[in-house]
């Protein structure tokens, strides 16, 4: 950790970013070697690459000084830009529609690439993935997770988490002395720690209209029990006995104060609020939670009595979402080859760790041997570990053709699941209504993509 903070120092030192409404922009030019003592030639090569900002400045500054410094050693010009992630889409849709000013590099994930189905300006980037896969084994989830129809259109770098916080105080003044290991097991426990008329709730998973926090953990649930939107062919499931069950289970929770009443409001930051406000015994959140709590002096006795553990299992698996980004060559590329080079200079194995290291908990690393590195080994970062080795799930999962993949993709946008939940606590539809409703808009949109 001692290591992880000096690095972060430096790096705050060696450069300030000064930060604009829509993102940073620079370049490398044609600049010394790194350690000063020669001009490196310039070769009249030149790269665009925009990145998408993350939450910690200490991780931006650091990419930042690494694409300067792979300007610095190969005299390739790269011209960067560091883009929020409201703007980055937006800027990105129309660089591509007006087929100008469009990055030979971006970040990306799976779903931004399917937003472009079926025109995808994406290279085809398998070959690079196998290389770096052969040489630094990618964890087998991330390795298969991020292939659509066989194919990479971006080499995986990092992936972010949902875990499961739990206030194992409230457990212990129930005489529960386990954590929770299967939904089961967390529906049995909320339960008991529950007291709602003194606005205490056993289970912060909510159902709000664009709750994307509750569409994805009742997505995860779905899996677990065998329950599917869809099959590998892209075919619609989601009308099945174990969907129906789960929505009563769930709508029986909520009617009987194990959820707070509120949860059918939320957006996504409910049930975030919920746990920090010590309304919920049981949430499901970016690590992005543990860091509030480990921050903030004011959250200090919740933080101690805090467990942070990946999510339970359930009777058929133990499948959760993938939240994987990394780096993608554009089809406008016009130099491949410099364009390979620098995604593998980012992906250089001390560098990375070092980068990685920064970013934790929030960003795990995806590479096998990441799990013999003390840091990663124990704690909170060793349960990301763990998330990421099962992150085989993705929006669609198991579909496995790319058509299919983009009906899911482009189906994910109207929160599905959390309409189906919502609907069923309000009354406004039973539980076998509400599958059925969520049926027939799947068939909207896939009557849409061709």
């Amino acid at each position: 950790m001692k290591a992880k903070k000096m690095m972060a120092l430096v790096l705050t030192a060696v450069m300030s970013l000064s930060l604009a409404a829509c993102g940073e922009k620079g370049d490398t030019g044609a600049a010394p070697a790194s350690d000063g003592s020669a001009e490196v030639q310039n070769t009249g090569k030149e790269l665009t690459i925009w990145v998408e900002k993350v939450f910690s400045d200490d991780a931006n500054t650091a990419m930042e000084n690494r694409i300067k410094q792979f300007g610095e050693e190969t005299g390739i010009k790269v011209n960067y830009e560091f883009i929020g992630a409201t703007d980055f889409m937006t800027k990105l849709n129309a660089a591509i529609e007006a087929g100008t000013n469009v990055p030979d590099i971006t970040t990306s994930a799976v779903t931004k690439v399917l937003n472009y189905y079926p025109d995808i300006p994406y290279r085809d980037v398998t070959d690079l993935v196998e290389e770096v896969h052969g040489e630094r084994p990618y964890f087998q989830s991330i390795y298969e997770g991020n292939k659509i129809d066989g194919k990479n259109y971006f080499v995986p770098y990092t992936s972010s988490s949902c875990m499961m916080f739990v206030r194992k105080d409230k457990l212990a003044e129930k005489g529960i002395t386990g954590m929770p290991t299967t939904w089961e097991e967390v529906f049995e426990v909320a339960a008991q720690v529950s007291d709602p008329d003194n606005g205490f709730y056993g289970l912060g998973i909510g159902c709000g209209p664009t709750d994307e926090d509750g569409e994805n953990m009742f997505r995860t649930i779905m899996w677990n029990y065998g329950s599917y939107l869809f099959d590998k062919e892209g075919n619609i499931t989601v009308d099945n006995a174990t969907t129906v069950e789960l929505l009563q289970k769930y709508k029986e929770m909520y009617e009987g104060g194990v959820i707070p009443r509120a949860a059918s409001t939320w957006d996504p930051g409910g049930n975030n609020s919920s746990y920090l406000m010590g309304e919920s015994a049981i949430v499901f959140n970016a690590p992005t939670l543990y860091n509030a709590l480990r921050t903030d002096e004011a959250n200090k006795e919740l933080f101690e009595n805090t467990e942070v553990l990946t999510p339970p299992g359930g009777p058929d698996n133990n499948t959760t979402l993938g939240f994987c980004t990394g780096f993608a060559i554009m089809e406008a590329c016009d130099d491949v080859d410099s364009a390979t080079q620098l995604v593998k200079y980012m992906l250089e194995k001390e560098w990375y760790n070092e980068y990685v290291g920064i970013t934790a908990p929030v960003f795990a690393p995806l590479f096998e041997d990441i799990k013999e590195e003390a840091e990663w080994s124990d704690g909170i970062n060793a349960q990301v570990i763990s998330y990421a080795e099962n992150a085989a799930g993705y929006y669609g999962y198991p579909i496995e053709n790319l058509k299919g993949r983009a009906v899911a993709a482009k189906h994910y946008f109207t929160f599905p699941i959390a309409e189906m939940m919502n609907k069923v606590v309000t009354g406004t539809m039973t539980p076998e209504e509400a599958v059925a409703h969520a049926k027939s808009k799947i068939e909207e949109v896939q009557s849409t993509v061709k």
